[in-house]
């Protein structure tokens, strides 16, 4: 390709409401193109690295017998409301009409690919199955503003597999593991598996891929000694009790007080560490009302654990609500609530091993000093709703725990029967009895994959693209205008087309500087400079764009050479 010619060109700087590394580099290079929040054009340098990630998907599917089919973006709503998840997803669902019919743009396709195998499949000889497509989902993402890493239209790879049983499944599920792992290995990524929610899409846990990066948006806990990886928001840990001496049980006393809200400055208030508060959230819980949850005030709650451990959707409680409750906010606490309050409290484990803590008396300007479990507040469950951070010990094997911060770049999912009964996908078994089919989700989002290589894979000068999804191989740029260099890279540039060999020649006419920095920019994984220095020496300047170093190359070398460069990835 000619540089002179490609549709989208460098800039010299970035876009200025362009926060991300890779909405940055890849604007800025011309890659990408922003149309509005969250939705991008791609230009040919940019969609051309998304279809060699494509295809480097769809051959990992198709290795563990994925058939590749196309699903409409335009799904009636009924659909949705008969999963409850036009409700569940409300957020993030953009809804269109057209007369009396209601219709959702696909942010996924649970609800389209059932009934549409209920229609194929009949009996356990039609199984297992495994069918995806690669689409352009839609959600309405309030936080679309990471570049092409969270879109409100964007790619995805969906594939939904089929299976007689949870057994059948489980075999699966592995095979896709690998395969993931596959996919992310070839684009030059390294990638850490963790235990995560189901969200909206599963009952269960999830799986999901992270990239660990400095320039991630998630946060996830990992033990570099044995390697357990966990999402933040529901990962296990353990956390020491405080590092005090051994306590005698004091009398329960009431204090006025004059303190804000935070348990800092409760703490500060009655000169004691912040694990001596005793903390209260309030949540409101569908279906349920009022709950109250209590943690050591040197802790946090895991809101993923809480609705996991309901099953039920929750929210804080508002200031209003409280108030009409009968509950004074700040001053919360399980101790001698009032009878004409409705709420119940559950309490993580972290509390069990404190004596003596401080605590709101629920009334406004009071606080209770030396409250203690079992002899001044019951609790009705305990279990875990911590928020694990650095510092705490792996369950595994005992050493500690680090945060790092990670992009998701895919996730697997056990559907089990979810989407099955509701929509009667079963099938007759040997003995003539009919079962639901079980199913299970896997997900990558190919342009959030292409975002991520270039968050993972940058230096300050621009992209270092992986051979495997580089747009163009080989970068050609001549240094002065001139004939003899001229005419030597033009005939370069045919040889490497005729060889196969993928290459952007720079044939504009312009300064050395202004061309070296938009390679660098641009990141191509090979560098070729022809130039009067290097043909009175019958070379070209080769530099890898991962190397600080250039060489000389001798002009007869330079197609076998590449040759070598290309296949050692």
């Amino acid at each position: 390709m000619l540089y002179s010619k490609l549709f989208g060109k460098t800039r010299h700087n970035p876009p200025v409401d362009a926060k991300s590394i890779n909405a940055k580099l890849l604007t800025q290079a011309g890659f990408i193109e922003k149309l509005a929040a969250g939705i991008y054009n791609y230009l040919p340098l940019g969609y051309k690295v998304l279809k060699k990630i494509d295809n480097i998907i769809r051959e990992e599917m198709n290795a563990v017998g994925g058939q590749e089919i196309f699903m409409p973006v335009l799904h009636p709503i009924e659909i949705w409301e008969r999963t409850g998840r036009d409700r569940i997803m409300e957020g993030v669902l953009y809804k269109t009409s057209c007369g009396n019919k209601k219709f959702v743009l696909g942010p996924s396709h649970e609800e389209t690919v059932t009934p549409l195998t209920a229609n194929y499949v009949k009996s356990y000889k039609d199984l297992p199955l495994s069918v995806y497509q690669i689409q352009t989902k839609f959600r309405n993402e309030p936080r679309a503003k990471s570049g092409i890493l969270r879109g409100r239209e964007f790619g995805m790879k969906d594939m939904y597999s089929f299976h007689v049983s949870e057994k059948d499944l489980d075999e699966y599920y592995e095979k896709v593991k690998q395969a993931y792992f596959n996919v992310f290995n070839r684009c030059g990524l390294k990638t850490h598996i963790i235990e995560a929610s189901g969200g909206a899409f599963s009952d269960k846990f999830s799986h999901e891929f992270s990239v660990v990066t400095p320039y991630g948006e998630d946060t996830i806990i990992v033990c570099e000694k044995c390697g357990t990886a966990q999402n933040l928001e529901i990962a296990e840990g353990k956390v020491a009790d405080p590092d005090e001496p051994e306590e005698k049980e004091l009398p329960l006393k009431e204090v006025d007080v004059e303190r804000g809200f935070t348990v800092v400055d409760n703490a500060k208030a009655h000169n004691v560490p912040e694990s001596k508060i005793l903390k209260t959230v309030v949540y409101e819980v569908e279906d349920v009302g009022l709950l109250g949850v209590v943690i050591r005030g040197d802790l946090n709650i895991s809101e993923v654990k809480l609705e996991n451990y309901m099953k039920k959707r929750l929210r804080p409680a508002t200031p209003d609500l409280l108030k009409k409750a009968g509950l004074v906010q700040g001053y919360i606490s399980p101790v001698n609530v009032s009878g004409n309050i409705n709420i119940s409290f559950i309490a993580d484990h972290s509390i069990k091993n404190v004596k003596n803590f401080v605590t709101g008396a629920n009334v406004n300007g009071k606080d209770y000093k030396n409250v203690n479990l079992g002899r001044d507040f019951t609790i009705k469950d305990f279990t875990d709703l911590l928020e694990v951070k650095s510092g705490f010990q792996c369950l595994k094997c005992g050493k500690s725990l680090k945060e790092l911060t990670a992009i998701e770049v895919g996730n697997i999912f056990k559907l089990g029967t979810k989407f099955s009964k509701v929509f009667n996908l079963s099938y007759t078994d040997k003995d003539g009895k009919l079962k639901p089919v079980v199913m299970g989700c896997y997900g990558i989002g190919n342009t959030r994959l292409l975002g991520t290589v270039v968050e993972a894979s940058h230096d300050e000068k621009g992209v270092i693209w992986p051979i495997s999804v580089a747009p163009y191989h080989v970068h050609i740029v001549t240094l002065g205008n001139n004939k003899e260099v001229n005419q030597n890279a033009q005939k370069l540039y045919k040889d490497l087309i005729n060889e196969n060999i993928e290459v952007l020649f720079d044939d504009r006419d312009e300064s050395p500087g202004v061309k070296l920095n938009d390679a660098d920019l641009i990141g191509l994984p090979l560098r070729l400079v022809i130039s009067n220095r290097t043909l009175k020496k019958d070379s070209v300047e080769w530099k890898a764009r991962n190397e600080k170093n250039a060489e000389d190359m001798k002009l007869e070398d330079v197609i076998k050479n590449i040759k070598n460069f290309i296949n050692k990835d």
